[in-house]
């Protein structure tokens, strides 16, 4: 899996340098999707809240990848935050499901059809985060032509956002690269951008949106940037997540 983080946390507008995150994708037998989220939704998370409360991550959450409909396709993907490199290296397992409820992970996920596909690791560059509630999430994979003036660009559009993001439903806007895996197969620069509703979600990837509040000029330079365009652009759906 080559790609693909967001987290709403008090109102901030900054550069988090030392932030991280790891995404674990997984493909889910369709089948089985029901009992999957009951999980996550009844104990998964309860385990990750009791994690950020002891410092061992910043953040969690469970995505589940809008518009599928590929069997094979991965359609969940849990997100973990970690306020820096040194807990996203030294993490220590806290989903102890049998120490906490008494039942056995394999036991809880017994049946359930299920295919991981590793771990993605990033560093946060940049985001700005409001007190909207994201719903969903647009993530966005590129290989630019020159990754620092390519984030030098980014920083600039994305400094005239923070006027307009209540106004156009955004809760959250970052900007990442990617630590582990490095090859030219995978993607260096990923932005995520989380909005309300899904209907927000298409005006962005329609240019509108905030996007409809960035000058044409900034927009234009920003494809000469990315001369292939976005490698990948996929929605998730927000299940479960921390507080």
């Amino acid at each position: 899996m080559k790609k693909l983080i967001l987290f709403l946390f008090l109102f901030t507008i900054s550069i988090e340098a030392q932030e991280t995150f790891m995404l674990q994708p997984v493909v889910i037998n369709p089948a089985d999707a029901s009992k999957f989220e009951m999980i996550q939704k009844k104990y998964a998370k309860n385990l990750a809240q009791d994690a950020v409360n002891e410092g061992l991550l910043k953040g969690w959450a469970l995505l589940r990848r809008v518009n599928t409909g590929k069997a094979q396709e991965i359609n969940y993907l849990w997100v973990h935050v970690f306020e820096n490199v040194e807990k996203m290296a030294n993490r220590k397992a806290w989903w102890t499901y049998e120490k906490k409820y008494g039942i056995p992970s394999n036991i809880l996920y017994d049946g359930i059809g299920r295919k991981n596909y590793g771990n993605f690791f990033y560093k946060t560059e940049k985001r700005y985060d409001n007190n909207l509630e994201a719903k969903y999430v647009l993530f966005n994979w590129a290989f630019p032509k020159n990754l620092n003036s390519s984030m030098a660009l980014a920083d600039k559009i994305s400094s005239g956002f923070k006027n307009s993001m209540k106004k156009e439903g955004m809760a959250s806007w970052g900007m990442a690269t990617r630590i582990i895996p490095q090859s030219s197969e995978y993607a260096p620069l990923f932005f995520w951008d989380a909005y309300e509703t899904q209907e927000q979600v298409m005006n962005h990837l329609m240019n509108k949106a905030i996007v409809g509040t960035v000058e044409n000029k900034l927009i234009d330079q920003l494809l000469q940037e990315l001369p292939n365009g976005w490698d990948n652009r996929v929605i998730w759906e927000f299940v479960t997540r921390t507080n």
